[in-house]
């Protein structure tokens, strides 16, 4: 009875573990969940029950199962390290999640492991989070010293006849019984997943109620997309296709330069609003571009942004494209398409190589060259954390595009809007105003002046009056200071501008566009006549964007939301879903379309154009 005891009560103080850190993630999250209420935090006690009964298997087999080694002081001491070496790393990923949240509004699952095998980020970047977010050092510490403090194992021995068996073996029935309904998460018909969370509450709450050990452990062998068969293959081609056909138009080879600006959301952008915001330079700019009122980022990290804006290949799954099964399918790309017309094409991000997979994206992308930190070639510039500073690097972009052959095609990549946010010593007093706090809007308006010093540089050289320039982000930033900015879809509200360097592109265009658009939008202001594959549109016909985060995709559309989750579907007119209003036939069919095809093409690696 006693290891009965001992068992339960172990899994009882994690519990409470679990609770407390669901507390402090609330508290650094609670803007983001509506309506919440002291009923999420018990609703989320099943959600950590079955986590811990799954993380717990060992302690469960080490404890309950009837034999007298259990007294041993050497198997005391074994117990207790597989209990702290097979739950603190889960504590630990559970409180990374109390600020990481706040960048991809999800729980982390494997895909975050996945991640951190990129290059060597996690190397890099873990110290100056600890540094950084401190208080959840402090706080993860404690919980780990508190379970290091769980050492009490019974010492009785188990009496070798039939009698005296027949307790432990009835415990070990209930202990397994235990295990049962608490992995489950009760007994209704089917085990609980993380689509399950909110169904008692508040689904869009999820993110409080559920935990990330059980998020990853329901990830560790993800389900194939399903093959969605909505329409026969002539139904669908009538309602979307990715597949572009070519034209009789004559090619028009300018060059070309996307512009990915980290973590530049639309509300730190002053042009959209009234003149409030922290890019002075990109403000003056638009004044003689093609704006775009209503753009959106297909997802919230940088990771999902480059196939989405350099392939037209949005993530319409739990794992980022580039870390998906689905990652060694053949895809073609803007650089793959422009090289076979003669183009130069390059990607620029300053980071160390290997950052978010990007070095080996650009290759299966068939970027003809690749450029970071190593090639950059001046620690000195080093930001400590990511890669080379935005002013110095932006520089050097600069002057390698002004020796490029025409046309080129190059992408560059910011990342000094990106915590832990620093800036170089000689910026400091000038964009801080002479404090010491640095953040996303110091860091916003020092890669404003990265991109001011980059045009001032190339306005110099007549190449840039043949060149069209894309400048967005690659996704929001999870800091908001202004209300009309805090709801789930103008999380990913981005600025999106076309700027030619003769200036013959300008005004407003309020369509509902996306990141997967800018390719065919491209495509379509330089005539590209051949064939190709893009999920996008151009951004001067369709209005509609795509996004999916936790199991929910978001269909938005001329000021109109569909939220669908498995086959149920609501519409709004507010980006909140509070006011229901019918789904338009189109609207849903197209979202439909969009799901089939996107999902088809995944599984049967056919993101290419065929006839």
């Amino acid at each position: 009875m006693q290891f009965f005891n001992t068992y339960i009560k172990r899994l009882g103080y994690l519990l409470v573990i679990y609770t407390t850190s669901r507390i402090f993630f609330y508290i650094n999250n609670t803007h983001t969940f509506i309506d919440s209420s002291f009923l999420e935090f018990i609703e989320g006690i099943r959600f950590d029950i079955s986590a811990l009964v799954y993380i717990n298997i060992p302690l469960l087999l080490l404890l309950m199962l009837p034999h007298n080694l259990r007294v041993n002081k050497y198997f005391h001491k074994i117990t207790n390290w597989i209990f702290y070496i097979t739950n603190i790393p889960f504590i630990l990923l559970n409180n990374i999640d109390i600020e990481y949240f706040r960048f991809t509004q999800k729980r982390s699952t494997i895909d975050f492991l996945q991640l951190l095998q990129l290059g060597e980020d996690s190397k890099n970047i873990i110290p100056q989070y600890m540094k950084s977010y401190w208080g959840i050092t402090v706080f993860t510490t404690l919980q780990c010293w508190l379970v290091f403090k769980i050492r009490k194992i019974p010492h009785n021995k188990l009496k070798l006849n039939l009698r005296s068996a027949i307790l432990p073996l009835n415990l070990l029935i209930i202990s397994l019984g235990i295990f049962i309904v608490g992995a489950r998460g009760g007994l209704q018909l089917k085990p609980i997943k993380p689509i399950n969370a909110g169904e008692l509450i508040n689904s869009k709450n999820s993110g409080l109620i559920l935990n990330t050990p059980f998020c990853i452990l329901h990830s560790l062998k993800n389900k194939q997309l399903r093959d969605y068969n909505y329409f026969n293959n002539e139904e669908l081609k009538t309602i979307y296709s990715p597949l572009h056909d070519s034209s009789n138009k004559l090619i028009i080879k300018e060059n070309i330069v996307i512009l990915i600006m980290e973590s530049y959301s639309k509300e730190f952008v002053g042009f959209y609003n009234n003149g409030k915001g922290y890019t002075p330079f990109l403000d003056s700019l638009m004044e003689y571009s093609l704006v775009f009122t209503n753009a959106y980022a297909n997802g919230l990290k940088s990771i999902e942004a480059l196939p989405a804006i350099t392939s037209s290949i949005p993530t319409l799954m739990t794992n980022p494209f580039i870390t998906s099964d689905y990652a060694q399918n053949n895809f073609e790309s803007m650089a793959s398409h422009l090289n076979n017309i003669g183009y130069n094409t390059s990607f620029y991000h300053g980071g160390i190589r290997g950052t978010m997979g990007f070095y080996s994206f650009s290759k299966k992308a068939r970027f003809k060259d690749y450029f970071g930190m190593e090639e950059y070639g001046n620690d000195s510039d080093f930001d400590g954390s990511w890669g080379i500073y935005d002013v110095p690097f932006m520089q050097y972009f600069a002057n390698d595009l002004n020796i490029k052959e025409e046309p080129f095609f190059s992408t560059f990549f910011s990342l000094s809007s990106h915590p832990p946010y620093t800036l170089p010593d000689d910026y400091k007093q000038k964009i801080t105003n002479h404090t010491k706090n640095i953040g996303i809007k110091e860091t916003i308006e020092y890669s404003d002046i990265a991109m001011s010093k980059f045009f001032k540089e190339i306005q110099k050289y007549n190449w840039m009056k043949n060149t069209i320039f894309i400048i967005t982000a690659d996704h929001t930033s999870p800091e908001s200071f202004n209300n009309a900015y805090k709801s789930s879809i103008s999380r990913y509200s981005i600025p999106l501008i076309i700027f030619k360097g003769d200036s013959t592109l300008k005004g407003i265009n309020t369509n509902t566009v996306q990141q997967i658009d800018i390719m065919p939008t491209v495509y379509d202001l330089i005539n590209y006549n051949k064939p190709y594959f893009a999920f996008g549109k151009s951004m001067f016909d369709e209005s509609w964007a795509v996004n999916f985060l936790q199991n929910k995709y978001r269909f938005i559309s001329e000021g109109k939301i569909i939220v669908n989750t498995q086959e149920n579907y609501s519409s709004s007119s507010d980006s909140e879903t509070k006011n229901n209003i019918n789904i338009e036939t189109k609207d849903l069919n197209l979202l439909k379309a969009i799901k089939q095809q996107y999902n088809h093409r995944m599984l049967n690696n056919k993101l290419e154009y065929e006839d």
